[in-house]
């Protein structure tokens, strides 16, 4: 269910900037295969296209097109559309030539009116859909139950219909998405697992509107504003995400903000560990979850004696245990945030070791999670190359030389490598406001 850089289609899609500037090489030839099936798709089965209809044919459109309309944020810079629920039900009630062309005139039209996409991008997205509801269409009809819609009775025909849709829709974009350098099967389960909860949603809101439209058609002017309601719930649902790591990153910044030497330290730290994720071809979704665990790894720094947190000179052994207990406060604070559990987790093992004498739990090697592998080689490394109470910074080189020596005890050798083989990284970040670095305990 994804899209290039925008949604539909009841898909999940991505937003216009997310993905580089450019055509990648083999995409306009996808594109156009894409669009070809679209409408072959079509032809193929327009035998069976009920020829008095054609009321229903608008109908069905029109409400394509306004589905398509309400769109919602998924976590990684994506959107998903409510269309599913329609284009499923149209389907089913009218077979797949119905769907197809109700699906992809409805997408031209969403997309038409809001004027955020080429022709091609628009080619591909009709095409896309009208070969997924086609073959969704396909697939009731093979499995369906004598020539009723029951629900009971066409249960697995539902199921496997669904299945279909969700499969073809987001295999078809993802797809797209891996020409432009993403792993196809780790872009598919990423779409599958952030949309995940609409799929469960509408899917058997598709089937309830079957099933009330074999009872009267008139029950098709219930479902716009049963739509309606789904999507406030579901952005509901996605601001609160927002929120939940928005007010993280307020209240980690402003925590630093009380302390001149480690201001900007985890926006550093965070646009290094973005260079890490791309350089090691991290999901999207992966990437974005370990940055945002990289803005606030420093929370827990909130339970520190602040005559300990700026303190001007080397610690007492007593000192540097109780800092060393900011990973695991920090932690706790961000797991009272429900929507943030796997953020928690990272922030939590950021300063384990890879040969297991870190802290708080003393994990090994790959026993600690990646993001938190990552975030250590980028905090170390800025935290050397800025200027502390009691030293003057180190220079690059020196800093990159004390990070070789710790490959494979200190740090994961992979991520060092990904860190340090990255071709822009010449030296400490520089950060828009200019302001000089500083360092972090």
């Amino acid at each position: 269910m994804s899209r290039i850089e925008a949604s539909g289609g009841g898909q999940a899609g991505f937003r216009d900037g997310l993905l580089p500037a450019g055509r990648p090489r083999g995409l306009l030839l996808y594109t156009i295969v894409v669009m070809g099936a679209g409408l072959a798709m079509i032809v193929a089965t327009l035998p069976g296209l009920p020829r008095h209809h054609w009321l229903e044919l608008i109908l069905f459109t029109v409400l394509t097109a306004l589905a398509e309309l309400w769109t919602v944020p998924t976590s990684v810079r994506g959107e998903v559309s409510l269309s599913f629920t329609v284009n499923f039900a149209a389907a089913i009630l009218f077979g797949p030539c119905f769907g197809a062309l109700t699906a992809c005139g409805g997408s031209i039209i969403a997309e038409g009116l809001t004027s955020r996409k080429g022709v091609l991008k628009i080619g591909f997205n009709a095409g896309q859909i009208a070969v997924t509801c086609g073959l969704t269409g396909l697939a009731f009809e093979a499995l369906r139950a004598g020539t009723h819609l029951s629900l009971m009775s066409n249960a697995p025909a539902y199921a496997a219909a669904a299945a279909v849709y969700i499969v073809v829709n987001s295999g078809l974009g993802s797809g797209a998405i891996a020409f432009y350098g993403h792993p196809f099967m780790n872009q598919w389960l990423l779409v599958v697992r952030e949309a995940g909860v609409f799929y469960i949603a509408m899917a058997p809101l598709g089937a309830l509107a079957v099933n009330a439209y074999e009872q009267s058609p008139w029950t098709l002017l219930y479902f716009p504003l049963l739509l309606w309601v789904v999507h406030k719930g579901f952005m509901l649902f996605a601001h609160l995400r927002d929120d939940t790591g928005k007010a993280l990153e307020v209240l980690a910044n402003t925590i630093e903000q009380r302390d001149t030497y480690t201001h900007q330290h985890s926006e550093r730290v965070a646009a290094y560990v973005a260079d890490i994720a791309a350089r090691l071809n991290l999901p999207a979704g992966d990437a974005e979850l370990i940055v945002s665990a990289a803005h606030v790894h420093d929370l827990g720094k909130i339970a520190i004696d602040n005559r300990i947190l700026f303190k001007e000179g080397p610690l007492t052994d007593e000192e540097r245990r109780q800092v060393n207990t900011h990973p695991a406060a920090g932690a706790e604070l961000a797991g009272q945030f429900s929507m943030y559990g796997e953020g928690a987790d990272i922030i939590r093992h950021h300063h384990e070791r890879w040969d297991g004498t870190g802290y708080p739990d003393g994990l090994a090697g790959n026993a600690i999670p990646l993001g938190a592998r990552i975030i250590a080689v980028a905090d170390v490394y800025d935290a050397m190359t800025s200027d502390r109470p009691y030293r003057r910074a180190l220079s690059h080189e020196v800093a990159v030389s004390e990070l070789i020596r710790g490959s494979g005890t200190q740090f994961d050798a992979r991520v060092l490598e990904a860190f340090l083989a990255w071709p822009d990284h010449q030296g400490p970040v520089a950060l828009p406001s200019g302001e000089p670095a500083h360092s972090c305990m």
